[in-house]
C-alpha cells in the first residue's frame, strides 16, 4: 500500500507534469512567413553550446537589460525546468533510480519534446536545451538520491 508522502509525490508529480504540458506545448505558433520545412530549417540549433555562449555574452556584455534579462531566465529556466522531473522519477519509479537508465530516460524525453516542439512551430530544437535541461534533470536527480532514506 502506497503511503500518504508516496501519494503526495504522485499528485505532485501529476500537476508538474501538466505544467510543465502547457509550458512547452501550449503557446502560440511562429508566425510563418517562409515555407513551413524553411521555418522548420530555421529553427533547429545542432551546435552545442551556441546559445549558451550568446546568453553567456548578452549577461557579461551587460548593455541591453532585455536581452541581460532574457538570456538569465532562458540559461536558469531551462535548468530548473527539469529539477523536478529529476527528483521525482527516481522516487516513483525504481527502475530509473539508476543513474544509466534515468539518463536514457531523460534523453529520450527531451529529444521527443525538442522535436514536437520544432515540428509544431512551437518552439525549436536546440541542442542546448537539452543540454541545460538535461543538466536540471541531473541535479534533480542527485537531490533525490541525497534525499531518499537508505536502506540496510
Amino acid at each position: 500500500m502506497k503511503s500518504n508522502k508516496s501519494k503526495f509525490l504522485w499528485v505532485l508529480f501529476g500537476a508538474y507534469c501538466i505544467a510543465l504540458f502547457f509550458i512547452l506545448f501550449v503557446r502560440r505558433k511562429f508566425e510563418i512567413w517562409l515555407p513551413y520545412w524553411e521555418e522548420v530549417k530555421m529553427s533547429i540549433n545542432l551546435v552545442p553550446f551556441r546559445s549558451i555562449r550568446g546568453n553567456v555574452f548578452y549577461i557579461i556584455e551587460g548593455t541591453d537589460r532585455y536581452m541581460i534579462r532574457h538570456s538569465v531566465i532562458n540559461l536558469l529556466g531551462n535548468i530548473a525546468l527539469f529539477m523536478p522531473y529529476g527528483f521525482c522519477v527516481p522516487r516513483l519509479f525504481e527502475r530509473f533510480r539508476r543513474f544509466g537508465m534515468f539518463v536514457l530516460l531523460s534523453l529520450g524525453i527531451l529529444l521527443s519534446v525538442e522535436t514536437i516542439q520544432v515540428l509544431t512551430l512551437r518552439g525549436s530544437f536546440d541542442i542546448d536545451d537539452i543540454i541545460l535541461n538535461m543538466l536540471g534533470a541531473v541535479i534533480g536527480f542527485f537531490l533525490s538520491k541525497i534525499s531518499m532514506p537508505r536502506r540496510v
